[in-house]
């Protein structure tokens, strides 16, 4: 039974998440356990290790050797990332330091659910499902 299709229809006609603050459950540092492509039978190379930070409306993490950061807009179970990769240091070579399928799934996630326990989150988006656990937690500053 394939749901994959109808899920990324309904997706077109949900609210944007522009302007609202990101949802508490959301702030943390997780890190990636599966990356699941959307409509295809296989599975994406595996990704080295990889983690995602959330705190305010910012995110950043690391990719392998590369760097990523960017913004996040949440709520209502709606989600937009903007993330682009940090160039490495001048002695540095990073194959992670350039656009790829991890940077394109964040920036295409249209929808997210988060575990009652707040132990487990994954982002739907155009192009994959990401599956991420929860390692630790940080506190945004109080503005």
């Amino acid at each position: 039974m394939r749901i994959l299709p109808l899920a990324l229809a309904v997706s077109t006609f949900l609210p944007t998440a522009q302007g609202v603050t990101v949802p508490a459950p959301l702030h943390g540092i997780w890190k990636l356990t599966q990356m699941t492509p959307v409509g295809a039978n296989t599975l994406h190379t595996p990704l080295p290790e990889t983690d995602l930070i959330i705190v305010g409306n910012s995110v950043r993490g690391r990719l392998g050797c590369g760097r990523y950061e960017g913004t996040i807009d949440a709520g209502n179970n709606t989600v937009q990332f903007k993330v682009t990769p940090l160039p490495p240091s001048p002695t540095e070579r990073c194959l992670y330091a350039t656009p790829g399928v991890f940077h394109q799934a964040l920036n295409t996630a249209w929808g997210y659910i988060i575990s009652g326990d707040t132990k487990r989150l994954v982002f739907f988006s155009k192009t994959a499902w990401l599956s991420f656990e929860r390692i630790g937690y940080v506190t945004p500053a109080q503005k």
